[in-house]
């Protein structure tokens, strides 16, 4: 009897470690996972382009029509104004890469730091537009750490700690809401350029603005109204009448 009670100890104790080992031998492989990076050439640019995002969104609104922006011309702008070089404490992105497609979703890859920790990740991208509101909604799903598959509770999580800080950007789950919206500071008046379409193509983004020019035009209205605005018409009339009257003089 007792040494039946011992081999059925032994078997329980056996069957733990066995399964033991096997959850350590598991976590040691999603470890070894999360952090292989196989995709150093996706995140990393090979090509810049001027810094003319802003510029080419004031063409447009000038114009009032849809206008296409590439890949390059897109990324270098949210690396120039979203990306930050590696700190040992802390938490941010310093490389990230958009493609465009059509008919398929897009993808993001990127080099990210939490707490010091660097991976390399990589999700697809679904983007959604409210005028009404301004925010562009960029939806992550699919997501990798390195070569590791993970759930929405985890990528939240990393959307939530490199966003930390971030301006114009909130976090709602896997879903990245930006502010489309860009306000300019004339003397004391704004003019506010928004984003109205945004639909990714193959290797470009097809972009629309508002229209600035009613905009412009009321800001010109107030600010010739103003007791400024009028002071610099009567000083450019003065100088009109003085070089007319010099000239019969």
């Amino acid at each position: 009897m007792v040494k039946k009670k011992i081999k059925k100890g032994t078997v329980v104790i056996t069957i733990f470690i066995l399964i033991l080992a096997a959850l350590i031998i598991f976590i040691c492989r999603c470890i070894s996972l999360a952090f292989t990076d196989n995709i150093r050439d996706k995140y990393t640019m090979n090509e810049t382009a001027d810094n003319t995002f802003l510029k080419s969104l004031l063409i447009g609104a000038a114009f009032g029509k849809e206008f296409e922006m590439g890949e390059t011309e897109f990324n270098t702008y949210i690396n120039n104004k979203y990306c930050t070089d590696y700190k040992s404490s802390g938490s941010g992105v310093d490389h990230i890469m958009i493609y465009f497609y059509d008919d398929v979703p897009s993808e993001v890859y990127a080099h990210i730091f939490i707490n010091g920790s660097q991976f390399a990740i990589h999700s697809k991208l679904e983007f959604s537009l409210d005028s009404g509101t301004n925010i562009l909604s960029v939806k992550l799903f699919d997501a990798y750490i390195g070569e590791l598959g993970i759930p929405d509770s985890i990528l939240s999580f990393i959307l939530s700690k490199i966003s930390e800080n971030k301006e114009h950007i909130s976090v709602s789950g896997t879903t990245l809401n930006i502010t489309a919206k860009y306000t300019y500071k004339i003397k004391s008046y704004d003019i506010d350029l928004c984003i109205e379409e945004f639909i990714p193509k193959d290797g470009s983004v097809l972009c629309k603005t508002n229209s600035l020019t009613g905009q412009a035009l009321k800001v010109a209205v107030e600010y010739i109204t103003s007791d400024e605005g009028k002071k610099m018409l009567s000083g450019i009339y003065d100088k009109i009448k003085d070089k007319f009257f010099s000239r019969f003089s």
